[in-house]
């Protein structure tokens, strides 16, 4: 019987011999010339997720830097709207409230003043217009006169304030105290070593100053006390406050022209205040119930 000759082992595409085995076809190891492209596409897909991640990465980082830039943006716009001097008052339940008229028509826990644009040195004396140093400014016969005149009444070179803050509770027990304090929010270019900070509280004037830079003395022109620390005017505390009561403020500032720190280096300079109260203690008619 003639033996059956054995199929011949059928031929591979691309011109590449398979041998036909009991388990059916046998593909050969690959070359190192193949090992090496299938490294290098297995490098190659690599460095694409990498350059990937970057990327994402990369992005993530430039839109958290944007939103840093624009909160900051939003933060600094709604600072200048403000204006350079602002009064505010912490909500309390004794009905302490602000208002910049005589009547309280208005009461309210925060205020503002508008910014002087600009401001140009003067002089303590200036700020009454006597003898017409400030031009069309209103004409004062007095710093009494000047403190009388209520809500924002600022010169060309000056910022003028004048605001109450009353007791209206209409219980005769709360009889409280508060705590008020001026503050330096801000300066730049060193403007807040020239300028100068008049605080008339019910009539009584206190002028306030930056010591000299050189020897940390009161400054010697205009001057009655030095900032109570360098970002902070003044602070006190006010006692006794009764019902009905109210206490008149005004604020001026101005850059004395006198002030041996005012110099050219500082044009260009700003300086932005903000007044704060706080009720700290009282009888209240809620705690006694």
């Amino acid at each position: 019987m003639a033996k059956k000759k054995k199929d011949a082992a059928p031929e591979a595409q691309n011109g590449t011999v398979a041998s036909q085995g009991d388990k059916g076809p046998y593909i050969p190891a690959l070359s190192m010339a193949d090992q090496s492209k299938k490294y290098d596409v297995n490098t190659t897909a690599e460095k694409v997720r990498k350059r990937d991640w970057m990327i994402r990465i990369i992005a993530l980082i430039l839109l958290i830097l944007l939103l840093i830039l624009g909160i900051g943006y939003c933060s600094v716009s709604i600072l200048n709207k403000a204006g350079r001097f602002t009064v505010s008052l912490v909500p309390n339940e004794y009905g302490i409230q602000l208002a910049e008229s005589e009547d309280f028509d208005h009461p309210t826990l925060n205020l503002s003043a508008s910014p002087v644009e600009d401001m140009n040195n003067i002089t303590k004396e200036w700020l009454l217009n006597k003898n017409g140093e400030l031009g069309d400014d209103p004409v004062y016969e007095s710093f009494t006169a000047l403190d009388k005149v209520w809500g924002e009444h600022n010169g060309t070179n000056y910022l003028a304030y004048t605001f109450g803050v009353r007791n209206s509770s209409a219980d005769e027990k709360d009889v409280v105290s508060y705590r008020v304090s001026l503050n330096l929010e801000n300066q730049y270019k060193g403007a807040d070593e020239a300028v100068r900070v008049m605080v008339f509280r019910n009539g009584v004037p206190t002028i306030y100053a930056k010591p000299r830079t050189d020897n940390g003395k009161l400054e010697e022109f205009a001057a009655d006390k030095s900032f109570l620390e360098d970002d902070v005017v003044f602070e006190d505390v006010r006692a006794d406050f009764q019902i009905g009561e109210v206490d008149r403020y005004t604020v001026v500032i101005w850059l004395e022209g006198e002030d041996p720190e005012c110099v050219n280096k500082i044009m260009g300079g700003e300086a932005k205040f903000s007044m704060h109260f706080e009720v700290i203690g009282g009888n209240s008619s809620a705690d006694a119930g």
